[in-house]
């Protein structure tokens, strides 16, 4: 019997060993295929990346401008022809195609303040019709060097220093910020209108020497997925059980907990198993308000966003106040009870509030990703395959409405010194532009 029992937990222990030995060898072979198909995903972009021709527009918007914001919204909704509406498996893995992207930005220096847009060249006639449609006075003007070239390639060094943050959305992607229509269309008197971009020209008005101060908004045309978000979180106002697709090893154990107890109670499935707290309710006032503007939020065209915000000067005369003068711009746009800006923890390049191991280190590690990123207008700071060891910094998701919010002309009651307008444009739009 003893010999027996001997053999049996021989046996069981052979079983097990065996177990956690394809275990742990399946699981090696997984981080293996994933290290393997990131670094092809990543030489395949990087070829396709180096192929495609970037033209840097300067936007010299009219001299006392009074159009709204609301003309930026429709800019925006034009750029959303560059989506794919789906790349290809094959030319995602053997070309390294990925959808399209468009860099607005807003740079101020002691010369002033200028806008530009950095978009594919075969794209260029689709930002130049949006924009003399909704600006008629406005100037494009192809810029004959990236601004970005003034200075040294490789920032912090022992001349530059650099403060820089991305700014993503604090809650859910379908949650909306205060835009435009809050600082224009709720004022009851002209003198009210409060023009958003009013503080960070205020402070890119006032640089001198060295100084800049750039605001990039990184976007790429997105899915359906802020749709996705809004139902869901709509499901979750009115009460409703947010639906879920369950995968095959879910379902099998929910089957085997179902069987095991079907002795003793009649089995429950899907929506049978529901809590009350789980049916459907009542919204609250609140409540229909979040589903209004969630709605609103995704009625409008979207993109995947990076807003980075960038500041350069030699270290002699280097100071932050600048800096958070201007980081501080983005809590206009915060609500308390729908969403707000926030700085991206992994990309802040201030010194961190507690001791961590090599603090320097991290801090300048992300101050030299920080000016790699700008200056590539790269939405993340690691390849696909450096992101199997850090975290993945995903891009918020803005509709068009919190874009031209964010980044537009502005209006003439905006007294910044430093706007570089025009008087009158140069040239005239393109003969076939069709009008509104």
């Amino acid at each position: 019997m003893e010999e027996i029992l001997s053999g049996l937990s021989g046996d069981i222990g052979s079983i097990i060993f065996t177990v956690i030995l394809l275990i742990v060898g399946f699981l090696l072979l997984r981080i293996l295929i994933t290290f393997l198909k990131n670094w092809w995903l990543d030489e395949s972009q990087k070829k396709y990346a180096a192929g495609i021709d970037y033209v840097l527009l300067e936007i010299r918007f009219p001299k006392n401008n009074e159009i709204f914001p609301k003309a930026m919204e429709q800019v925006f909704a034009s750029l959303y022809q560059i989506y794919s509406f789906g790349i290809d498996p094959e030319d995602k893995w053997l070309k390294g195609q990925f959808e399209e992207k468009v860099s607005a930005e807003m740079v101020g220096s002691k010369d002033g303040i200028k806008f530009f847009i950095r978009i594919n060249r075969k794209n260029q006639a689709i930002i130049e019709a949006a924009i003399f449609s909704q600006y008629p006075g406005a100037e494009i003007v192809e810029a004959q060097k990236d601004y970005v070239s003034e200075l040294p390639s490789d920032i912090p060094n022992n001349e530059y220093d650099i403060l820089g943050v991305d700014m993503v959305l604090k809650e859910d992607n379908a949650y909306p910020i205060k835009t435009y229509r809050y600082f224009f269309g709720e004022r009851k008197y002209e003198e009210e209108e409060i023009d958003p971009i009013a503080i960070l020209a205020e402070v890119m008005s006032g640089l001198r020497g060295d100084e800049r101060l750039w605001m990039q908004v990184l976007i790429t045309p997105t899915g359906g997925e802020l749709k996705k978000a809004a139902e869901k979180v709509i499901a979750e106002k009115m009460g409703k059980k947010a639906e879920e697709k369950k995968g095959i090893g879910s379902s099998l154990v929910e089957f085997a907990v179902q069987a095991v107890q079907a002795p003793v109670k009649v089995p429950e499935w899907g929506d049978e198993s529901a809590k009350p707290e789980d049916r459907p309710k009542n919204p609250t006032a609140q409540d229909n308000e979040i589903i209004r503007a969630v709605s609103e939020k995704a009625s409008k065209t979207s993109f995947f966003t990076t807003v980075r915000l960038v500041y350069i000067d030699k270290k002699e005369t280097f100071s932050g106040s600048n800096f958070k003068a201007a980081a501080s711009a983005f809590q206009q746009y915060n609500t308390q009870h729908l969403n707000s800006m926030r700085p991206a923890k992994a990309t802040k390049t201030s010194s961190p509030r507690f001791y961590v191991p090599n603090r320097k280190g991290i801090v300048l590690e992300r101050k030299k990703n920080m000016y790699i990123n700008y200056i590539d207008r790269s939405f993340s700071p690691y390849t696909n395959v450096q992101e199997m060891f850090h975290k993945h910094l995903e891009p918020s998701i803005m509709n068009i409405e919190e874009l031209a919010t964010i980044f537009h002309p502005p209006i003439g009651s905006v007294k910044a010194t430093g706007l570089d307008q025009p008087e009158s444009r140069k040239g005239a739009p393109p003969a076939n532009l069709p009008m509104e």
